[in-house]
């Protein structure tokens, strides 16, 4: 009808009727229907700017919002099937349409949830290689993650384990890949770490973390040729080539261990210890030093606190991960090589 009209004028207002009635049949609720529309409309002379920018973010605010969904959940590991087969048909649109549907994402789920907690449900969305490494670019380069640097860390060991995926020079185009590349930061890979390490206070030149005396926690202390060294194993799983353990010699070969099943507190949680069971670490690069995580990327080994005194030992704890910034002298740790000890 609209291509029958005699005049500009009469093509506009046909269109815009169109557009009208077809959100009064609540086609609008359907992202890949009003995708369909507005590619129609991109086919059609003298539709307006105006209007195939109206339908065009309205795609974009749809699908945005039907995405949203993972976010606003407590688990890390849910699945949600109508946002799996959205994401699937939408592999095929332009990268430029998919860059807008995620920074209105972003928009929206920043807006009520914490920056740490939207990139810990990222993979929640079940999406592509190519969808998750885009979307974790853009995440990356917002100012929440910019003032944030335990998201930062986090994100930049995700897009790392992104780039040692098998399919990762199939799947991503060049432009992506290299995007990726210039985004890690130089130096960030721990391998080879040194076989033997002390691991030392970056704020106090005198403490090293080690098992205290009386008790299995551990604590921070004087340095000692025999009770302060670990030794490293690597993860063997290139993907996850930030994991290491760290077992003591003298301490019966006991790992360093952050115990899991005692419930974080608010600030300060005592579940630094060593056992007998492998425990893997995440080892990540932080300004002046380095950071210890657990294996979920919840907490953090700190320690310092004058209040994490007992028998005149100082405990190591955790924090978690969000509060690393306000407490970076507690939680940053350097890597001494201790292998001619």
């Amino acid at each position: 009808m609209a291509s029958e009209a005699c005049t500009v004028e009469m093509k506009h207002a046909v269109y815009e009727t169109l557009w009208q009635q077809w959100q009064q049949d609540k086609q609008i609720y359907d992202p890949l229907k009003i995708l369909d529309f507005y590619r129609q409309l991109e086919q059609q002379a003298n539709v307006s700017t105006t209007l195939r920018q109206k339908i065009y973010q309205a795609f974009v605010s749809r699908t945005s919002q039907l995405l949203s969904a993972p976010f606003h959940t407590d688990s890390r590991c849910a699945e949600f099937p109508q946002v799996t087969s959205l994401l699937i048909e939408l592999r095929q649109i332009p990268d430029n349409y998919t860059r807008d549907i995620i920074e209105t994402l972003f928009d929206d789920v920043l807006s009520s949830e914490s920056t740490l907690s939207v990139a810990q449900r990222l993979d929640n969305l079940n999406a592509s290689l190519t969808q998750q490494t885009m979307a974790k670019l853009q995440l990356l380069h917002r100012v929440e993650v910019h003032v944030n640097s335990s998201v930062h860390i986090f994100l930049m060991d995700n897009l790392r384990q992104l780039s040692k995926q098998p399919t990762f020079m199939q799947e991503l185009d060049i432009g992506l890949q290299n995007r990726v590349r210039r985004s890690l930061l130089p130096g960030h890979d721990f391998h080879p770490m040194p076989l033997i390490v002390c691991l030392r206070k970056t704020n106090n030149i005198n403490y090293y973390l080690s098992e205290c005396e009386n008790i299995s926690n551990m604590c921070i202390q004087k340095r000692h040729p025999a009770k302060t060294p670990f030794k490293v194993r690597h993860a063997i799983v290139e993907e996850q080539n930030q994991s290491f353990t760290f077992q003591s010699p003298y301490w019966d070969k006991r790992y360093l261990t952050i115990n899991s099943t005692l419930q974080l507190g608010a600030e300060i949680t005592r579940n630094v210890y060593s056992r007998r069971d492998i425990n893997w670490l995440h080892v990540i690069h932080a300004q002046d030093g380095v950071a210890i995580y657990d294996a979920i990327y919840e907490s953090i080994i700190c320690a310092g606190d004058p209040q994490q005194r007992e028998n005149d030992e100082f405990l190591a704890y955790t924090r978690l991960v969000e509060d690393f910034d306000a407490h970076r002298d507690d939680c940053t740790w350097t890597i001494e090589d201790c292998s001619n000890l």
